[in-house]
């Protein structure tokens, strides 16, 4: 009488948060056959093995939410936006020393109340600072007096830095800062010992310039404090710096 083998592969099972079973096994048999004209064998029934459940006790938790950025809103100006930034009066060393060389001096060519007056600002501030000087430095027969200084301000975090400068007497002055398209307005403040304000800027806008048709003339030495503030809402960078001619050079 024939016979028929019967065999079944091994069944995996890898359900999520349980370990793997295998359900496996090989069934095999002979299934009797009649003669010619039998009856058909009954159908083998496979009946897997039930899942195992996670062990008694274990809470399926959820992947924890990754955290929540911190915020820097209130963080003061990072130092690679302002190296300069200080906690106290940044001091500018001056460029012209005593006695004056009268020579070294440029003739002046230009107008100290107009110079400025068609200076087409860009929004960046070393560039526009660059066309202030440009326009009313030298052709007002002035130098440089100090090194130009530079910050960012925000008008929320970091309002104002303050610059210190030994004016020398015999010497007039113009104070010049510029600041980016981020600063729609910037002030000079110049205060001397116990925050005495002696003097200020009277432009609105990105450029700020101590008497705007004048210089300033020192009959005296003195140490004067120029604050660098941002007025009303904004953040930028910006550049101030001051320059200096003999008085009675050129008719002042």
């Amino acid at each position: 009488m024939p016979t028929v083998s019967l065999k079944l592969r091994s069944l995996s099972l890898s359900p999520s948060g349980a370990s793997s079973f295998a359900l496996s096994g090989v069934l095999a048999g002979l299934v009797a056959l009649g003669g010619c004209g039998g009856a058909p064998p009954p159908p083998v029934v496979v009946t897997p093995l039930p899942v195992p459940l996670a062990p008694p006790g274990t809470v399926a938790t959820a992947a924890p939410a990754a955290p929540a950025p911190p915020d820097t809103s209130s963080f003061p100006a990072s130092d690679e936006e302002d190296p300069e930034e200080s906690a106290t009066p940044i001091a500018m060393a001056p460029e012209i020393s005593l006695p004056l060389d009268l020579s070294s001096f440029p003739a002046k060519t230009a107008d100290e109340g107009k110079c400025w007056q068609t200076i087409q600002v860009t929004g960046s501030a070393q560039r526009d600072f660059d066309s202030v000087v440009a326009s009313c430095g030298a052709p007002t027969g002035l130098r440089e007096y100090v090194k130009p200084g530079h910050g960012h301000l925000h008008s929320v975090k970091d309002k104002r830095d303050t610059f210190s400068i030994h004016l020398a007497k015999g010497l007039c002055y113009r104070f010049f800062a510029v600041g980016d398209s981020g600063i729609k307005d910037i002030d000079i403040l110049v205060e001397k010992n116990g925050n005495v304000l002696v003097g200020d800027d009277k432009q609105t806008g990105p450029v700020a310039i101590i008497d705007a048709d004048k210089t300033w003339c020192m009959t005296s030495d003195v140490n004067y404090f120029f604050n660098i503030e941002v007025d009303g809402d904004g953040q930028g960078r910006y550049v101030f710096g001051a320059w200096a001619r003999p008085a009675g050079k050129n008719g002042k």
